[in-house]
């Protein structure tokens, strides 16, 4: 017989029921232990990535996170604790602002204007054509020359008083009912710009191209004798045979370029030769990073402040296009 304790639970129940802990099921595999062996080996190849990630990535970005919750002294770094009043301050800064309003117009023209140049590109190179090897690499030299070299090849080309664009303008203004004047380019804020992204374009082009013109050149072409054999039209082919099959470089493309044109600095500094442009026109969110930490102010935590949120940004879009673009790209 059972009996009632102070409760009045029976005695012995507590006993007969199962704990918690052993209602938890250990995956099969990991009693096994080969399982572990294999995963100990995988992490043994994994470590010298993850040292490089910690010692590069990690560590910088969790320094620059604790730097910016501090108001920077030199004299006693990393100063005086400050909060989120960086944060505060920048969010309410016309010029931060409009260094992030900088950096989203060049990123949302250069980016899908690169790539769909560079998608016709490819097209055009995957055909039968003479001298394609030549034109493979005129596309590509921009991308693997100097920054510097080419960057001071464009100030020379777009110089206000014998540069090689102006000097088209003045042929084209001694045409009768023509009437187009030089353009001070380097003087001009609403040319700034549209002339980075014009040099964008041009550097990032080839290389977006050469890697498309292998994903083209990867795909089978029963796919597209298929296609031929259904009556499909060359639109509906490029719709729905090459666009598809051709979705992971092209999402590739798109990411490195996104995180790459958010990064830009070298560009801007050289080109207008320091300040970000006319009346900084062209100042993206990276020079005013530089010129917060470095250049004269020294306002470290602000300029921490400031990388961490383009940090987010990068991160939002990236995971953005990872999540929306899942379903559209086919490895298979």
């Amino acid at each position: 017989m059972a009996f009632l304790n102070e409760f009045g639970r029976e005695e012995g129940m507590e006993e007969n029921r199962p704990s918690r802990f052993s209602q938890i099921k250990i995956p099969y595999q990991w009693r096994s232990s080969l399982f572990w062996k294999d995963t100990g080996t995988a992490y043994l190849y994994l470590l010298p990535s993850i040292i490089v990630l910690s010692v590069f990535v990690f560590y910088p970005f969790f320094s620059a996170f604790r730097l910016s919750l501090y108001k920077w002294n030199s004299l006693r770094p990393p100063g005086d604790w400050y909060g989120f009043q960086h944060y505060a301050y920048l969010f309410g800064n016309r010029t931060f602002l409009k260094s992030l309003w900088t950096t989203f117009y060049y990123v949302g023209i250069s980016v899908p204007l690169t790539l769909v140049l560079a998608l016709t590109i490819a097209s055009i190179l995957d055909k039968a054509l003479r001298f394609l090897s030549f034109y493979r690499v005129a596309y590509f030299l921009p991308y693997i020359s100097p920054v510097v070299a080419l960057v001071m090849v464009w100030r020379w080309m777009f110089n206000t008083d014998f540069g090689l664009i102006n000097y088209f303008i003045k042929v084209l203004d001694a045409i009768p009912f023509v009437q187009i004047n030089p353009v001070n380019w380097f003087r001009e804020p609403a040319v700034a710009v549209p002339m980075l992204i014009a040099y964008s374009v041009w550097k990032y082009v080839g290389y977006q191209a050469i890697i498309l013109l292998a994903g083209l050149q990867g795909i089978d072409k029963m796919y597209y004798d298929a296609a031929r054999i259904d009556g499909a039209s060359l639109l509906q082919t490029w719709r729905k045979v090459t666009l598809p099959l051709l979705s992971p470089q092209i999402f590739f493309v798109f990411v490195i370029s996104l995180i790459g044109s958010f990064k830009i600095f070298t560009e801007v500094d050289i080109l207008f030769g320091g300040g970000g442009g006319p009346l900084g026109s062209a100042r993206t969110i990276v020079y005013y990073i530089v010129e917060q930490g470095l250049r004269g102010t020294y306002r470290m935590g602000r300029a921490a402040a400031a990388s961490v949120i383009l940090f987010g940004i990068i991160f939002a879009f990236t995971v953005f296009q990872m999540v929306v673009t899942q379903k559209r790209v086919h490895y298979q």
